[in-house]
C-alpha cells in the first residue's frame, strides 16, 4: 500500500496532505506492507453494488488504513 510520508519529520499519512503537523509541505510516497486487523463482510448489499463487500481496518507501517474489497 502506498503511504504519504513527510520528508521533514517522517510522519506517515494514509491519504495525501497539504501540510504535515510539523509544518512541512514536502511529502514522498513510500510502499508499506499491510497488516490486516479486523474485517467485516457485508453479505446483503444495496441494489447496484456487488453481492458481498469486505471492509477491513488495517495497519500499513505506522499508519492505520481502511480498506474496501
Amino acid at each position: 500500500m502506498m503511504i504519504h510520508s513527510c520528508k521533514s519529520c517522517g510522519r506517515e499519512y494514509f491519504e495525501p496532505r497539504g501540510v504535515c503537523k510539523c509544518g512541512s509541505d514536502e511529502f514522498e510516497e513510500v510502499q508499506r506492507e499491510v497488516e490486516r486487523g479486523i474485517c467485516v463482510e457485508l453479505k446483503v448489499t444495496p441494489s447496484g453494488f456487488p453481492e458481498r463487500i469486505t471492509f477491513c481496518l488495517s495497519k500499513a507501517g505506522k499508519t492505520n488504513a481502511f480498506e474496501v474489497e
